[in-house]
This record gives C-alpha cells, structure tokens and sequence, in this order.
C-alpha cells in the first residue's frame, strides 16, 4: 500500500510531505525463537480479568465506534485498516466481522487489504481521513501541522477529533493483543478462517486451545446493547449524577473467565479482594508462593537481553512544514464526554494510587514507553510523574536540593535502563516489554511474557499490562493533537532531561495553549473538590476548556453543541448554524468567503478563523496577514 503523505489541494500544501521521527539506530528483530514461541496460560494475565479497568476499556471502544459524527460502518472500515497497518491479527478479524455484522459485503471488506486500497476511494473526505490513518498507526506518528491543515480543508474539528480519539482507542487495543496475543473466540475464528484466508489473513498467535479461548465475539448485538445500556443509565446534562455503570456483566460474556464480580478493597491498598490475599491489612496483598508458583515451564530459555539490546530513544526533531500549527488547543472543546468517561476511567485505575505495582514503577513504565514511541508531550508527563512519585517518599514531599542531582540522574538513566544500575532485574524486564511495545507495530513477543513470569506474580504482570495498554491511548492522541504540554511538566523536563539531548519538539507552545495540569495535580484537585463537596466537571478540569455536556435530544450520536440540527436525528451539519447543510452551503463557515476561494487560497472552508489567532479570514485577507499563522496579525 502507497505509505503517503496527506495531500491538499490547495497552494500552501501542494506536495506531499511525510514528517516522521526516525530511531537513531533500527531496532533488532526479534529472535526467530521468539516469534515462534508459544504463549501459555495467556487468560490467567490477560488485563480481561481486571475488571475496574477493562470495563472502562470496553467502554470507550463501544462509544467511540457508536455512531456520530461519522457513521459506525465508517469507523469500523477506519478501524480495520489502522488494525492492519498495526498487525493485530485479533482486531482484524474481529473489525472485519463486526463490517460483515453491520451488512457490508464480503468483497468490499477484503479490498481493504489491497494495495491501492486508499488511492481508490472516490470520495475526498474519506481518503483524506484514511490518509491521516497512514500517519497516524504507527508509533512515532508522521502527523505534522500540515496534517491538521489538509484535514481542516475537509472537516469540522469535531469531526477530527472523533478521528483522533478513534486511532487512539484502536492504538490501545492493537497493543493489547500484541502484548499478550488475545485467544479469538471461535466464532469470530471460524468466520475469518472462511471469509479471510484468501487475502492472506492467518490466525497466528491469535489461535488457541480451548481453556485459552474467548466465550464470545464482541461485535453485533453485544457491542449495541453495552452501548444503549451505558446511554440508558447516564444523565448526560447533569454533573451531580453518579458514573454509570454497566449492569451486564459484559467481562465474563466476552471471556468466559469467571471474573469475581466483587472489586471491593477493604484495606483500601488498590487490590481488590478478589486477588487481596491479606484483605485486612494495607499494602499487604500477595500470596506467599505467588513467585515460586508462577515461573516459565522447564526448559524455556532466559531472555536473550543482547538480541534486544539498541538505542531506542531519539530527540526529537520538529519537522519544516508549509504553515505552523493553528487553533490546536480548540480542539479539546471537541472530545466527546462519551469516550471521556471511559478514558479517565482507564486512567483513574492505572494512574491514580499504588496498588500491585507503584505508582512510581507506573510512571516509569510509561516514559519507557514513550520514549520508544516519540511523542514528547507524553515523555515530558512520564519524567514528571515519575519525579513526583520519589518525590512523595521524601519528608514533606520535598526532595532536597542536595539530592536533586540523584533523583534526576535515576529518572534520565531510564533513556539507557540497560546499562544503569538504579533498577533490578524485574524492573529492567517490565521496562524492556514497554519498551518493545512502544512502537505499532510492536516488537513483544512470548519471551517477554516469559521474563516476566520469573519476577512477578499474575496480578502484576496484569498491571503492569494495562499500564502499557493505557499508553499508546495516550500518546496517539496526543501526538495527533499536537497537544501542548502544561508548563510544570515542560519545565522539568527542559531542565533535567535536557542535558541528555532532550527537547520538546512541537509540545512547547504559548501559555494560552498549555494544558494546566499533570495528571497527578488533576487527580489532586479532583480528590480535593470531592472531599469539599465541590462536583468538579472532571472532562473539562482536565483539558482546561469547557467541553459541552453530552446532550443529544434526537439520539443521532452527535451532542446538540455540535449539531445544526439537533431535533432531526436524520442531519446534523450545519457549521455556522443558517439553516443549510454543509453538503449544500457554499459557505460552510459563514466567514463570506466560499468555500471553492478558502480552498484555493488554503484557509479552512469549517473555520471562519482559521488559525484561531481571533482574526477572521476576511480581515486577515485585507490587512495582508496570514490567515493560517496564529503569529501573523
């Protein structure tokens, strides 16, 4: 398949460009060895079984997929081809079957396989979505300011949100199953063993014996009814309600584990009784044998650490675009509440409080990874919190200066975690796993899973799975976002990183652009509000803008702030609200310039103020400034 830049018709971005952060060094292939290993006992670690987290997992997915601003069938045939692009043989199967579910013929699904697959797509919109796709599957992303000008040239910023909060999601799940490849059900195996093989799809990994199989397909009527419950059981207009919960024990339909519906955690240390072997007493939780019972069988070999051993991490590098990026903070205004819930659910579970695995060890894991996937935003966030969490253990939760310089040098030498001696083993073993998950496709295979086993009961294997599950959410967003890091963490990280070649890259921005939190502060002013009786609107603390509640009176899928139409479940465009459809408006943004001159003249025919500098384009055009440079007023 043709591996393209987004190309615009228009004069400012004539020319395809592909802006991708390079290793300094291409990573080993794994041992031929390891990619054939088996893996065993997968279901006992599978993150299905922890339930606080999966559940909100299965939320977002379920949102996000439902329909929209763009139509569910679309999204699964976007869907299908990041699961492509990403070598998830799971969520390939899988995303072609829910395509088949929703009536898309059988034909019509393989050709996204094809080579020319997107080249052939007719309409502009949609090939210019699937192109950002190309750009936005693997890890480090190619996306650049140019991508979020050629996608304004096609879309509403709500619309490219839901795009980005779709890549997102599918990122998280792609490495979910590359992590620990999930046991498909067999029904979803026996369709794509019949439907799929001609195009070359195999099972691989994703085959499994009986214990190991999923119960049932997640597609169809099961994804619908979690959706409608979901919507059933949440008052979308009222911050005072309590979370909704799922009623249907969806976890154990989908994996036939037999997953304890009982997450209460009486000593309040994070682990719920379930796997809380000392229910009773805080921070003291495992079983006694659990390491000596859980070890590799006989025979496996060690981990062949020089097999895998590369400079992963490279500083970043801003790419030259044709225009600098415009109005990206405005597109927090965007996210969608629905998504919202089930991503700072995730987040809330993996990055809220210690449990099997601290908070710091959590941390780590997660600039580990970022540093192998390229997106700063997200290394700066996993330095800070990092830091933060040694932090906590100092008298008055202040490091001393005297010992900054230390604390500092344990959190860099993570950029060469083989050769420091701050970390153990076990430790050195997580890392290498989300390290080799850092990039789509990934690079984990059953070794890893085998390395672990020698230094960590299931429980934290677990954790430390969802925490590399939750990352790529993250830093796919965010790299597409081009999201500007709040200061405290930029600061830091500027300071302490630096000295090892560090940089921002495009994070750094204007104050006006900054987030205003690391996610540790958040939950800190979420806990206070909370003990205060104060209801924080969680979404909105967090992005630091207002996001509209989740209102939708005709149930189109899309929120009445973002629909023209929103009594009239059969139409929702209408940007600048004069009563005509965006499909027959020749002035989309009502700014008096029609949409055929915006394109011609590289403004965004959805944005009245293209570079959001709070100059419209036609003052902008007849002062002489630039419409698209936020710095030329």
């Amino acid at each position: 398949m043709k591996r393209i830049a987004l190309l615009a018709t228009t004069c400012l971005l004539s020319h395809p460009i592909l802006a991708q952060q390079s290793f300094a060094q291409t990573p080993p292939a794994p041992p031929a060895q390891d990619l054939e290993m088996r893996y065993y006992d997968r279901q006992k670690i599978d993150i299905s079984n922890v339930r606080d987290f999966y559940e909100n997992l299965l939320i977002a997915d379920t949102m996000i997929h439902a329909d929209a601003m763009f139509d569910a069938t679309t999204k699964w045939k976007f869907t299908l081809y990041q699961m492509i692009r990403a070598g998830s043989g799971h969520h390939q199967a899988r995303s072609a079957y829910q395509l088949s579910k929703l009536g898309v013929p059988i034909e019509d699904i393989r050709e996204i396989w094809s080579e020319d697959y997107v080249e052939s797509i007719k309409d502009d919109r949609i090939r210019t979505a699937f192109e950002y796709l190309d750009l936005a599957s693997n890890l480090p992303t190619g996306v650049t300011a140019d991508t979020h000008a050629t996608l304004r040239m096609q879309f509403a910023d709500r619309q490219i949100v839901e795009l980005f909060e779709l890549t997102g999601i599918n990122a998280a799940m792609a490495t979910h199953d590359q992590i620990l490849p999930i046991a498909t059900d067999k029904e979803t195996l026996d369709w794509a063993n019949v439907n799929l093989q001609s195009i070359g799809w195999v099972p691989g990994h994703n085959a499994s014996s009986n214990e190991e199989q999923r119960k049932s397909p997640f597609v169809g009527a099961m994804i619908d009814a979690l959706h409608d419950e979901f919507v059933a059981d949440w008052t979308a207009g009222d911050l005072t309600a309590r979370s909704p919960r799922l009623r249907t024990d969806y976890l154990n339909q989908i994996t036939g584990y037999d997953v304890s519906e009982m997450t209460f955690d009486g000593d309040q240390d994070g682990i719920e009784e379930p796997f809380d072997f000392y229910p009773a007493e805080y921070l003291r939780w495992e079983a006694p044998d659990a390491d000596a019972s859980n070890v590799p069988p006989a025979g496996t070999p060690a981990f062949n650490i020089s097999a895998y051993d590369y400079k992963y991490y490279t500083p970043a590098v801003v790419p030259e675009t044709r225009v600098p990026f415009s109005d990206r903070h405005k597109l927090d205004n965007s996210w969608s509440r629905k998504s919202g819930l089930g991503t700072l659910g995730m987040d809330a579970f993996t990055l809220q409080r210690d449990r099997a695995i601290t908070l710091q060890m959590k941390w780590s894991l997660f600039f580990v990874y970022q540093l192998a996937s390229g997106c700063v935003h997200c290394q700066a966030h996993g330095a800070y919190g990092t830091f933060q969490e040694i932090e906590d253990d100092y008298l008055y939760d202040k490091v001393p200066a005297a010992e900054m310089p230390m604390v500092a040098e344990k959190i860099r030498s993570l950029m060469d975690f083989e050769r420091s001696e701050h970390f153990s083993d076990g430790e050195k073993a997580a890392f290498r796993l989300a390290r080799d998950a850092g990039t789509l496709p990934g690079r984990t295979t059953a070794a890893h899973i085998e390395e672990l086993r020698r230094h960590y009961s299931d429980r934290e294997i677990q954790e430390i799975i969802s925490t590399l599950v939750l990352t790529p959410w993250l830093s796919t967003i965010m790299q597409s976002q081009a999201t500007v890091t709040d200061q405290r963490s930029m600061a830091w990280s500027m300071r302490h990183l630096g000295p090892a070649g560090w940089n921002p890259g495009v994070h750094i921005g204007l104050p006006y652009e900054q987030r205003p939190y690391h996610m540790s502060q958040f939950y800190g002013v979420v806990g206070a509000d909370m003990a205060t009786g104060v209801v924080t609107d969680a979404i909105s603390e967090w992005l630091d803008v207002i996001v509209p509640l989740g209102v939708d009176a005709d149930g189109d899928g899309v929120e009445d702030a973002f629909d023209g139409y929103p009594k009239d479940a059969s139409k929702w465009a209408d940007t600048d609200g004069d009563g005509i459809e965006d499909s027959r408006d020749r002035d989309i943004d009502g700014d008096g310039i029609s949409n055929a001159r915006e394109r011609r003249a590289g403004t965004f025919p959805y944005k009245a103020d293209s570079d959001g500098d709070g100059v419209d384009d036609r003052s902008e055009r007849d002062a002489g400034t630039n419409p698209v440079d936020p710095r030329d007023l």
